[in-house]
């Protein structure tokens, strides 16, 4: 009796061992599979990999033929390339750009029917909300009358004078064109363009607009008040020319 009692203690032990022999092995074996799965994924999948490189984005001139009001266009709608620029009128930058580079700019490309420019009135953000919001949707109400050009630059010419960024100031450059300085007084009056630029503010700061000037060519995101010289060799870039 005392053999047999021995011998099936003995044998329940064998039992055990043997049960953590499997466990063991179940464990073991997760383990090494955990490991292969992360040395995998940190190895790819053996194929060469390409290097990402920058994307263009279309995504404020489609927004801009989605929105024909929102914007102002001016070149051939066939033009090989397209330029968006998102300027604010108190940017310095901007009124540079605008003062001393962009009529040469548009003189050469978009005349001649190469590129076509599309402007989105814009205003950047501050402390106190968008402070040149006012600026920028009067000169929609400029673009009634046909004007924008001309008024888009002289309110930047009225930057550090007391008519910046004020309804006299905008009625004075209107009357100066020789603008129907009522009705657009009428237009200003009534907030007519204020949800436009809003809207419009959004949609630059989705496609990553955090400074101004900036330009997207052909979709290709260009910051800054470049040099006249850059700029031809991007745009001449883009032409194939």
């Amino acid at each position: 009796m005392a053999t047999r009692s021995r011998n099936k203690r003995s044998a329940q032990k064998d039992e055990r061992k043997t049960n953590w022999v499997i466990i063991g092995g179940i464990i073991g074996l997760g383990v090494v599979g955990l490991f292969g799965l992360l040395f995998a994924s940190l190895q790819g999948s053996g194929a060469p990999t390409a290097v990402p490189t920058p994307t263009r984005s279309l995504a404020l001139e489609d927004y801009c033929a989605a929105n024909p009001a929102n914007c102002v266009v001016t070149g051939a709608a066939d033009a090989t390339v397209t330029v968006v620029e998102v300027s604010d009128y108190g940017c310095g930058h901007c009124a540079n750009f605008n003062l001393n580079s962009a009529d040469i700019l548009k003189a050469q490309y978009v005349e001649s029917g190469q590129v076509r420019w599309i402007t989105l009135p814009y205003a950047l953000g501050g402390q106190a909300g968008y402070p040149t919001l006012p600026s920028a949707a009067s000169a929609l109400c400029a673009n009634e009358q046909g004007a924008f050009e001309p008024y888009h630059k002289a309110l930047f010419g009225i930057q550090g004078t007391p008519d910046f960024n004020t309804r006299d100031g905008f009625l004075k450059v209107a009357g100066n064109l020789g603008l129907d300085t009522t009705a657009f007084a009428a237009c200003y009056d009534d907030g007519r363009y204020e949800s436009t630029v809003s809207a419009n503010i959004q949609a630059a700061n989705r496609s990553g607009i955090s400074a101004t000037p900036s330009f997207f060519i052909n979709g290709q995101k260009v910051e800054g008040n470049l040099p006249i010289a850059n700029f031809q060799q991007l745009l001449d870039s883009e032409l194939g020319s």
